[in-house]
């Protein structure tokens, strides 16, 4: 009897798990696809609008954003303090960089970080005769700030990767971009 109702238990508990484990992996490779897919639609938004062609998501970038968005949480940076990574560390090299930070309260959504970027866009000016690249041909509106923007539309760029880290105070959107 003692026999039954451990095999029992035995088959409830490897049924349970099998259709528990993939569940949370599915939940955690569903929120990692919502995460790249917001920011690719975004970005891809304003480089279709200016012709340049559209970014794919790397892995490899993202797990160097993660790096970086996880070295600004550890050393306490603040609005005042963010910096950017050395160039040395950003593997491979030719990578740029995009930060965005909001106060950790959760109202902050990668929507909102990664338009803060796009915003700058009014601040951009195109000079006479712009090749529709705005890497060349433009300059940043007198006192105003682009290059985040810039960064996002170069045409040059053909992957994205992108992560959040968080303290009790702030959270922190690292991009990487590769050329």
């Amino acid at each position: 009897m003692y026999k039954n109702i451990s095999l029992t238990i035995i088959m409830a508990s490897a049924i349970a798990a099998i259709l528990i484990v993939p569940w949370a992996a599915l939940q955690r490779s569903h929120a990692q696809s919502d995460f790249a897919g917001t920011i690719l639609r975004i970005h891809n938004d304003e480089r279709a609008a200016i012709g340049s062609q559209a970014l794919k998501w790397n892995e490899i970038i993202a797990s160097d954003a993660k790096r970086w968005a996880e070295h600004l949480v550890t050393t306490g940076a603040t609005f005042e303090t963010l910096s950017h990574s050395p160039s040395g560390e950003r593997n491979p090299p030719g990578q740029g960089e995009n930060i965005a930070a909001a106060v950790a309260n959760g109202a902050a959504t990668t929507e909102y970080l990664v338009n803060t970027w796009t915003s700058e866009k009014s601040n951009w000016n195109p000079e006479p005769g712009w090749d529709g690249n705005p890497m060349r041909g433009g300059t940043c509106a007198s006192g105003k700030v682009c290059g985040h923007y810039l960064q996002m539309v170069n045409r040059y760029s053909t992957d994205v990767g992108c992560a959040t880290a968080k303290n009790d105070k702030f959270e922190f959107l690292v991009c990487r971009y590769y050329k």
